[in-house]
């Protein structure tokens, strides 16, 4: 058995963080595959896991977890029962809670404490005493509001630019990217680099995969209706969406991947989270 649960975060934390969630397993080995995504706060309230990146390096979690943007599928275990909080650190959240260059900890995992200090700790703690996962996004809600002057430094008008430009097409124009942000395509590259994790064309990459994935998920569509949106042909189709999201469309469609098929389900929170993230 597995549960992944998603909440909505307060207005106040919007544009920072992309949904809190709460998965839990009763197995005592569970592995899956889990899409490329924005960053993640998690905390393991019980058991233990690893992850195997695209690049096939593998690490595992700390008791509290930062984990950066992910640019291609990953390989998760864990070895339950095992019950974990988390939270989806949209570019403005990425920037705010943890002041790294995004793409300086893609596809990597950093011990919260040595970026958010021991007190974090204490926080874990109490979540693990916790059973509700409206309880645990109060808690966080709380101790978010030591970040507030960070929260304002962040460059929101180059993010709501580029957030804009990816939903705008499947495979938006980066000359359209110059002309709303009025900077160089290299300024672009650099700071998409700090604080998306990757440059324009790969996001391009990977948001059309993701919003691919999820329309055939959610049975809005299969693979034909997409190739006028960006893919060359089906193998194009299928060999992004296996790097991106770590399975071919028919298997998508068929929710072969249980967690796969669960992480879909923050779609249902349209209209209470940023836009670009119900779309993925």
């Amino acid at each position: 058995m597995i549960k992944l649960q998603y909440l909505p975060p307060p207005a106040e934390l919007a544009a920072f963080v992309s949904a809190y969630y709460l998965f839990e397993t009763d197995e005592s080995v569970f592995e899956d595959l889990e899409r490329a995504d924005v960053g993640q706060f998690r905390v393991v309230l019980s058991g233990e896991g690893e992850v195997t990146f695209g690049d096939g390096h593998r690490q595992s979690f700390f008791p509290v977890t930062l984990m950066g943007p992910r640019t291609k599928a990953s390989h998760i275990k864990v070895r339950g029962p095992a019950r974990v909080f988390g939270g989806g650190l949209l570019p403005a959240g990425w920037a705010a809670f943890t002041g790294l260059a995004a793409d300086k900890y893609a596809n990597r995992l950093v011990d919260a404490t040595t970026v958010l200090g021991d007190a974090i700790l204490e926080t874990a703690t109490k979540m693990a005493q916790m059973e509700r996962l409206e309880d645990m996004v109060a808690l966080m809600t709380e101790r978010s509001a030591r970040f507030t002057e960070a929260l304002v430094k962040v460059p929101h008008w180059f993010i709501r630019a580029v957030d804009n430009w990816l939903e705008s097409s499947f495979s938006p124009d980066l000359k359209d990217l110059e002309t709303a942000t009025n900077l160089s395509r290299r300024q672009i590259e650099r700071l998409a680099r700090q604080i998306y994790g990757s440059p324009p064309k790969q996001l391009v990459r990977k948001y059309r995969a993701l919003r691919t994935a999820n329309l055939i998920a959610r049975g809005e569509g299969d693979w034909q209706d997409f190739i006028s949106e960006g893919f060359y042909d089906q193998s194009h189709c299928i060999r992004e969406l296996k790097e991106f999201i770590g399975i071919t469309p028919s298997a998508i469609r068929d929710h072969v991947s249980r967690l796969t098929t669960r992480t879909f389900d923050r779609a249902d929170l349209k209209g209470q989270i940023a836009s670009l993230s119900a779309q993925t």
